[in-house]
């Protein structure tokens, strides 16, 4: 339930917040359990259990937490869309909300009659509305498919339509879920732009967000769930290194089962020697399949001889997930060349190859190990693993965008008064 609060200094407060909902294994047990025939079949799901909140007036505050962990749940039940089976939630301040794409939306309903039927369902009268039609449509950029049926608009334009009409409402408590992650990064930058002045105007912000980046930008407190629960909640900068602990732990569960699983990708060569484990090890000499921009990184390949061979070569092949050739390297084509001749049947040992300062951004990678034979007139594979092994790079920090992390130096010069400065930052 959601009532006026008193104290002015709290925009919502919860205490006790909690979800659950009835999972049947097949509709039919629904209807026998509604007329009561035979035992219970429902199984109690809690979404969100035992949630306590307290956001003050003027702050703006992000909910993180990895999918199914119960922020969009959360967000209805603090917007009143959804009953909390227990405890309480108060609020002080109109309410606008942006959740899940389109919601209130009539797919049917043009975007100039959702306007109003939205505004009007958020407490503004058809003299306001009228005020500040054009100002919506001016903000949204839809021009004249204001007047097509939202059921044509594509995602980034419901996302357009639902961020002008809940901003036009001028709400004391603004509450958005992970909407402007499908918008296109001009339009982002407007939403960005219009939370701030929020800010500036002691408005209250609440954001469900999987951008670290949006998040330690933007917000002061951070709430971390998991699995229904608050795991953490405080300081930005607390909460996001807790949230990258667990998002370390979670990304190595999940890599190394991929790496378990058996291989559907490609494998050819003689067979003269054949690459056994691959390990990866991070900045503290640790195996991971996780990692951060700048972090040490080593790939190590465990080889063993099951012929003699002339002249094998190891190399590795850097790709992003999406199969973008990143960099490729060897141990023979290089200035200092590294030498490996007359391997002789039995022989074991490890090829490494390793950055002192890792170069990635955030994203999804894989590595290709390469073992030719030098020794023939064309390098022919000995042993070719396509997509070896997969791992995965963490930034939290978001210092630069893209793929690649690149030691930069910025200047800035300035003269005021009869007076100059200059400040140099390298990173």
């Amino acid at each position: 339930m959601s009532t006026k609060r008193t104290d002015t200094t709290t925009a919502i407060h919860a205490e006790g917040l909690g979800k659950c909902y009835q999972l049947y294994d097949k509709p039919i047990h629904r209807l026998w359990d509604m007329a009561r025939l035979g035992k219970r079949r429902a199984r109690d799901f809690w979404a969100v259990r035992d949630v306590y909140l307290d956001i003050p007036h003027g702050s703006t505050v992000g909910i993180i937490g990895q999918n199914g962990a119960g922020k969009s749940t959360l967000l209805k039940m603090l917007t009143g869309i959804t009953a909390p089976t227990t405890g309480s939630v108060q609020v002080n301040g109109r309410v606008a909300s942006l959740l899940e794409l389109g919601a209130g939306f009539h797919p049917e309903f043009s975007g100039r009659e959702n306007v109003f039927l939205n505004c009007s369902i958020l407490g503004m009268s058809d003299e306001e509305i009228e005020d500040r039609f054009e100002s919506i449509v001016e903000f949204s950029e839809l021009g004249h498919f204001i007047d097509r049926p939202v059921k044509t608009y594509s995602s980034g334009m419901y996302v357009r339509l639902g961020f002008s009409v809940a901003a036009s409402v001028d709400p004391d408590i603004l509450l958005i879920d992970e909407a402007l992650s499908v918008g296109d990064e001009h339009f982002k930058g407007k939403c960005i732009n219009r939370l701030n002045e929020f800010q500036e105007m002691g408005k209250t912000t609440v954001f469900v967000s999987h951008d670290m980046g949006a998040i330690k930008t933007m917000c002061q407190q951070v709430v971390l769930m998991d699995q229904g629960k608050v795991i953490k909640q405080g300081t930005t900068d607390k909460v996001a290194d807790e949230y990258l602990k667990r998002a370390h732990e979670r990304g190595n569960e999940r890599l190394s089962s991929i790496e378990r699983e058996a291989s559907e990708y490609p494998r050819w060569g003689s067979q003269e020697i054949r690459t056994g484990e691959i390990e990866l090890l991070g900045g503290k000499g640790t195996r991971s399949l996780t990692f951060q921009p700048l972090e040490p990184f080593t790939c190590r390949i465990h080889w063993e001889a099951l012929e003699d061979c002339a002249e094998p070569v190891f190399g590795v092949g850097l790709y992003r997930s999406d199969g973008t050739y990143v960099n490729g390297s060897n141990h023979e084509w290089r200035k200092t060349p590294i030498a490996m001749s007359g391997v002789k049947k039995g022989d074991t040992g490890v090829a490494e190859m390793a950055f002192e300062a890792l170069p990635l951004l955030a994203g999804e990678y894989y590595l290709t190990t390469f073992l030719y034979d030098h020794a023939k007139a064309s390098p022919t594979a000995i042993d070719h693993r396509e997509h070896a092994v997969t791992f995965e790079v963490l930034d939290a920090d978001r210092l630069q965008h893209g793929m690649l992390f690149l030691p930069t130096r910025w200047t800035l010069e300035r003269q005021s008064g009869g007076t100059s400065s200059k400040e140099v930052s390298e990173s």
